[in-house]
């Protein structure tokens, strides 16, 4: 359908050969055959002028297809079922000015980073306040490239009277961050399109989720009546696919009075309650009356790995990167999601041959798989709400890799203040 392929203009040249030849074979043409030479020369002419023509056609054709054309015709097809692309924004953050002996700092006061050359521009007045000014600033630059660490010092480009030449960032108020990859904005366009709305369904949930960046999946639950629970998870490998920030309350949301509680919270958690709540600030035309949602981090369910008598420990690198694709694809098994029950299992067996097909003729004598708790097995099923992520690998007796003491983000962190555990967890 549509993974039709351009042509080389040697392709073409050889069909037209080929189909001259089989031509006259089955029609028995006994007539004189054009010198080798000839036919060659009419074949490689031909390709020059279909080969001319033939990138525009194929690209023409992909175009018809949501599953190959390119981004602006991509955003098309979002549009006629509602799914918006997500575009990046510019990093904002605090500067704070010392010494200061103006009354004011006005808006538009351009200032660089002299090692990067970033260019911030102040976004609102400033005024002194004994001596210091705190005023906001966005980065010129969209994208994750104006995300610089809080302590840095920017230089003023134009100086004024009474204003210090360099200003500190103090706090980071909103993260730069890239236009969404279009391999990611495809997948949420073709799911819309196979899931149509159907007025608070799991897989409008799992669709208004995934209109957050860096969101890429969401395990869905009714555990409690009239509550809906999302375990959220974000981009990246192991531990690192914790999403940002929270939400309070948690579930949400809140009316008093007839009036809708604005949300409170921060990252990833703030913007997906905003996408299941309605299709735009202020909207409340998504979430069924009802229903309450519960945003959570995933439970992170931790193997181990021992493997001894490997042959050659070159590999451990790559096997430790093979047993993590692998342990990372795995979720607990949801009908409404699809998600079977076979994808649910971390098998023994399986990690085995993962294993084998990366050290190739090298052997090893023992492969053996611990749980959360340290037991061996064969085989276990994720719970609810669970990823399964490689907490430790040995090989030869020696420590490959331990999550336990590799700094990975969401590793034994305690839950955030504002955010309610509940008997769903």
């Amino acid at each position: 359908m549509a993974n039709f392929t351009t042509k080389t203009m040697k392709e073409i040249a050889e069909g037209t050969i080929a189909k001259y030849k089989a031509l006259r074979q089955k029609y028995k043409d006994t007539t004189p055959l054009l010198e080798k030479a000839a036919v060659k020369s009419l074949s490689w002419a031909f390709a020059g002028a279909v080969a001319s023509v033939w990138k525009s056609l194929v690209w023409v054709y992909k175009q018809c297809f949501p599953q190959t054309c390119s981004l602006p015709v991509l955003k098309l097809w979002g549009d006629l079922v509602g799914v918006e692309f997500i575009y990046g924004q510019s990093s904002q953050v605090e500067l704070t000015l010392s010494d200061v002996t103006a009354s004011t700092l006005t808006t538009g006061t351009v200032y660089k980073e002299l090692i990067s050359g970033l260019v911030y521009k102040t976004t609102a007045q400033g005024n002194n306040d004994n001596g210091s000014i705190v005023v906001s600033a966005q980065c010129t630059t969209a994208g994750s490239a104006g995300n610089l660490p809080v302590g840095t010092q920017l230089t003023i480009a134009n100086p004024l009277d009474g204003i210090p030449q360099t200003a500190t960032i103090t706090s980071i108020k909103t993260e730069g961050s890239e236009d969404e990859d279009i391999e990611h904005y495809r997948p949420r366009v073709l799911y819309k399109f196979k899931n149509k709305a159907q007025g608070g369904s799991v897989s409008d949930y799992f669709g208004w989720c995934l209109e957050v960046s860096g969101i890429e999946d969401a395990l869905i639950y009714v555990l409690t009546e009239g509550i809906v629970t999302i375990y959220l998870v974000a981009t990246g490998s192991g531990k690192n696919r914790t999403p940002s920030g929270a939400i309070n309350p948690n579930p949400f949301p809140n009316w008093i009075d007839g009036q809708f509680v604005e949300f409170q919270g921060s990252g990833q958690f703030l913007a997906v309650a905003k996408s299941i709540e309605g299709s735009s600030d202020g909207m409340h035309d998504r979430r069924p009356v009802n229903a309450k949602v519960n945003l959570l981090p995933c439970n992170y369910t931790g193997y181990e790995v021992d493997i001894k008598g490997l042959t050659s420990e070159s590999y451990n690198d790559q096997i430790k990167a093979a047993l993590d694709a692998a342990l990372d694809i795995k979720r607990p098994h949801i009908i409404a999601l699809n998600y079977s029950e076979a994808n649910a299992k971390i098998n023994s067996n399986a990690l085995v041959t993962i294993t084998q097909n990366i050290i190739g003729s090298n052997t090893f004598s023992t492969f053996t798989l611990l749980n959360n708790e340290g037991v061996e097995i064969n085989e276990e099923s994720l719970g609810i709400g669970s990823l399964a992520y490689l907490k430790k690998l040995t090989i030869n007796n020696n420590v490959v890799f331990n999550a336990e003491s590799a700094n990975v983000p969401g590793e034994d962190d305690e839950p955030a203040e504002n955010e309610e555990q509940t008997d769903d967890q």
